[in-house]
């Protein structure tokens, strides 16, 4: 995989060789047949289960000691068919999944699991229906997101977007000349569509280090850090404020780190600027995301004091 970017977002990262330009390769088309959830279903995301799906694939091959020749003369298909449906870079049916189950010797139990993945890798996510403003290298961290379990990361200028009003959201958004009338207004659904989904319809962990400065350029919008107090007292949202004093940061961007505890999927990290989106999920790239995010949270605040200074602000903004 290639990185977008010309360099490493991240000064300890190991080689950006391995970032990949954000995108869903393996999205699959789907037919009249396939349809969105009902409302009240199970929530599951098409492209984390591609993505288990095609790990579990790959797995079970190797565990039946066999090559993408072998299994691909057996099928009487091309090498680069398994290749790709093992990376998930290309979407895979059912049939194709129990044909595979049967050459690489599954058990019953296992057939039926990976049919079940391939069932839901084919399902619409509500974010389809937002083609029109989600462009394709968003399009997988959105997927993602939907079935994340824990979401951690480091805002330098900005609010988290999942935790911005839609006046401080329409600020940001706004500020650019194609971000402007219907197509405002579509992100702007998009966002608090993500936000019903992830932050109140689920239970998701947060864990965020936030610059001081980002408190003070939402300092004259009340609403938006009244929202982020609120939020700041919940269980499940643990706030630690960067302060000025802390220095120089170890990073250069706001970053985000997927975390997947209930699928066997490796956690990935976000790296997200105005125009382009890569992502890191080998080891040594992601363990160096959450050593730099260890060290934000020494310079940080402690959770008890960052909710105190947060309520601070808001209190100097009422005044």
């Amino acid at each position: 995989m290639t990185s977008t970017s010309a360099s490493a977002p991240l000064s300890v990262t190991a080689s950006a060789s391995t970032a990949a330009a954000v995108h869903d390769p393996g999205e699959v088309a789907t037919s009249p047949r396939e349809v969105a959830p009902s409302p009240g279903a199970k929530m599951v995301s098409p492209t984390l289960r591609r993505r288990v799906l095609a790990s579990e694939l790959k797995r079970l091959r190797l565990s039946a000691g066999l090559t993408h020749v072998d299994v691909a003369h057996r099928l009487g298909w091309q090498q680069g068919k398994v290749s790709k449906i093992e990376s998930a870079k290309q979407g895979v049916g059912i049939d194709a999944v129990i044909a595979l189950a049967e050459v690489c010797g599954a058990t019953p139990q296992q057939r039926e699991r990976l049919v079940e993945l391939a069932r839901e890798a084919r399902a619409r996510g509500w974010w389809e229906g937002f083609a029109d403003v989600l462009p394709t290298e968003r399009k997988v961290y959105v997927g993602l997101e939907a079935e994340a379990n824990v979401i951690r990361g480091f805002a330098a200028e900005l609010i988290p977007d999942l935790f911005q009003t839609r006046d401080y959201a329409a600020s940001a958004m706004g500020r650019g000349a194609s971000a402007q009338g219907s197509i405002l207004e579509r992100r702007l659904e998009l966002l608090l569509q993500r936000q019903q989904h992830v932050l109140e319809d689920r239970e998701t962990e947060f864990d965020f280090v936030l610059s001081e400065s980002a408190l003070h350029r939402a300092s004259g919008a009340e609403q938006q850090l009244s929202r982020l107090l609120e939020l700041v007292a919940r269980p499940e949202v643990r706030l630690r404020v960067l302060p000025f004093s802390a220095g120089a940061v170890p990073v250069e961007a706001p970053f985000s780190i997927l975390e997947f505890r209930q699928n066997a999927h490796p956690d990935i990290v976000f790296v997200t600027g105005r125009v382009d989106c890569v992502y890191f999920e080998e080891a040594p790239e992601v363990a160096a995301y959450r050593e730099a995010l260890a060290e934000l949270e020494a310079l940080s605040m402690t959770r008890e004091d960052s909710a105190a200074f947060v309520e601070e602000v808001v209190g100097r903004g009422a005044s």
